[in-house]
């Protein structure tokens, strides 16, 4: 199936038993041989792990999340919007962020595993490393300490997996040094159209996951 341009679709994060960790509402930009590209207005409809009390969830250990009950909450986008691309097949998705006065503020890389396709959106399970860039393309790696700690937990990956995880980080990072697409300054001046509202999110943003690719695949 392809998305039309203007459609409203939910990026998904997906645990490995199937549990939704998070949804964000967002407006398809243009889908095509580069992939999917979607806009996040600030503003738009959100929904966190949260605990009952409605902490977020997203820096406790392990540890802590084991000792608490979660659940989805709703919440906004807030200081930023986003436009995001993800390629087809790549185990990664890149992100551009913009200050809420329009300027670009640097690309952020989400290491993930290749979307999963379905009517209502793409589905994918995060993989804890990330790297941001600035604009001038210097880059650092981000969250090496949530990646270490869930390396050879039987709920996230392996050893061997994780040496994949940076095995593909590593090649965005040849891409962001030599300056090639997506790290060319290609939609560094992006602007939505004029009528386009913060996303709200579907009612069947709920559906139940089609399942995730494989680590490495």
């Amino acid at each position: 199936m392809t998305f039309h341009i203007g459609q409203t679709i939910v990026h998904r994060d997906v645990q490995r038993d199937g549990r939704l960790l998070s949804v964000g509402a967002a407006r398809v930009v243009a889908d095509d041989d580069r992939g999917v590209r979607t806009w996040i207005a600030e503003g738009s409809q959100v929904m966190w792990q949260t605990t009952l009390t409605g902490e977020r969830t997203r820096k406790f250990s392990l540890e802590a999340l084991a000792a608490v009950p979660t659940m989805l909450a709703p919440d906004r986008w807030t200081d930023t919007s986003v436009l995001t691309l993800t390629p087809p097949g790549a185990a990664h998705a890149v992100l551009w962020f913009f200050g809420t006065d329009n300027a670009f503020l640097g690309w952020y890389v989400n290491l993930e595993t290749p979307c999963t396709r379905w009517s209502g959106g793409l589905d994918r399970r995060d993989l804890a490393l990330d790297i941001w860039v600035d604009p001038d393309r210097s880059w650092r790696w981000k969250d090496e300490d949530e990646f270490d700690e869930r390396t050879g937990h039987p709920d996230y990956w392996t050893e061997a997996e994780a040496g994949a995880i940076r095995a593909e980080g590593e090649r965005v990072i040849a891409l962001i040094e030599a300056g090639r697409y997506p790290f060319d300054g290609s939609l560094t001046d992006f602007k939505p159209e004029p009528d386009w509202a913060p996303s709200m999110l579907p009612p069947d943003w709920d559906r139940p996951a089609a399942g995730v690719a494989p680590i490495g695949r």
